[in-house]
């Protein structure tokens, strides 16, 4: 479901592990990329849905709770790019409804499949780094057209939007969050501006006792493209990324300055996974309740941003 960007690392990845794809859009562009990629272009929702294993939501966050409600209801599986919904109720629903049907729902956080970060979770998770820990993670990237979802300031915008993926991080790494404080600076709010301009930045105090600060920034200008850091310190040790740093394989001359990774890339691992899941594999390092509680924290860090308080969590949401 859709034909813009997202989409198309989406299509590439299903289309590079062997399914067979139709695509639906109301904007235009399913017909070029569905020629691109050899998919077949349908004129509608229910026409998408009919006959389907996998429906893959990569339209506009406010469409997100509409597809996946109609796709449950059919016995669809549910693919759904981030985040999972506009709030933490209709993420709640959506989540409640998948379960009562039986039907597995998938949301995509792709930085999760980053083999840095796979690694670091690992890690932690066998106790390497030690107690008392701190981390920094950072995503920083330029935003090279206009963004025109509909994300009020005191929803976060475009900065709880990408936000979402360090807050993810932290979560995986660290587990369940129970304190957020936050703070938002410059164009937040959509619709926004080419090469909008915006930081945010949260600390986050996990139920196991490790503190993490995630930052998210839209940066003025288009070098670097994307960047991801993370910074993990306790009693065991330190653990360092960075994905600027020269990589094992160097290419000079010519577009070699592009070179950006080699083996295989991590929407193609995430959606690989996926389909194991969906075929009955073991499943995913990512599920439903991941995609929720990523929403409950970055929709509580727009809240403590805005009124400039901390706010407590629950592992159900915000505490009383």
């Amino acid at each position: 479901m859709g034909a813009g960007l997202i989409a198309r690392f989406h299509l590439d990845a299903w289309t590079t592990v062997g399914a067979s794809v139709r695509v639906h859009s109301t904007d235009g562009r399913a017909d070029d990329l569905a020629r691109e990629f050899g998919a077949k272009v349908v004129g509608s929702l229910e026409e998408a849905l009919d006959g389907a294993d996998v429906v893959d939501i990569c339209t506009p966050t406010s469409t997100h709770h509409e597809i996946a409600m109609k796709a449950i209801a059919a016995g669809v599986g549910v693919v759904c790019e981030k985040p999972l919904a506009t709030s933490t109720a209709e993420a709640e629903e959506i989540v409640a409804a998948a379960e009562q049907a039986g039907v597995r729902l998938y949301p995509t956080h792709n930085v999760r499949f980053a083999p840095a970060y796979g690694r670091l979770h690992e890690l932690v998770a066998a106790g390497r780094v030690g107690t008392g820990t701190v981390a920094r993670f950072t995503v920083a990237g330029y935003h090279p057209r206009p963004w025109s979802g509909n994300a009020p300031a005191r929803t976060g915008g475009i900065v709880t939007d990408q936000m979402l993926h360090g807050v993810d991080l932290a979560y995986w790494v660290f587990g369940d969050v129970v304190r957020v404080h936050a703070y938002y600076q410059g164009e937040i709010a959509a619709p926004a501006p080419t090469g909008a301009v915006a930081i945010g930045t949260v600390v986050l105090t996990h139920a196991s006792g490790a503190i993490s600060q995630v930052v998210s920034r839209w940066m003025a200008t288009p070098v670097p493209p994307y960047r991801l850091t993370c910074h993990v310190s306790g009693t065991g040790g330190t653990v360092l990324y960075d994905s600027e740093w020269p990589q094992e394989i160097q290419v000079f001359g010519g577009t070699g300055t592009d070179f950006g990774h080699f083996g295989e890339t991590p929407f193609v691992s995430m959606i690989r996974e996926f389909a194991q899941g969906f075929m009955g594999g073991p499943e995913p390092r990512l599920g439903p309740r991941d995609g929720l509680a990523a929403i409950r924290i970055t929709q509580a860090a727009a809240e403590s941003a805005w009124t400039g308080r901390a706010v407590e969590l629950t592992a159900q949401g915000v505490a009383a």
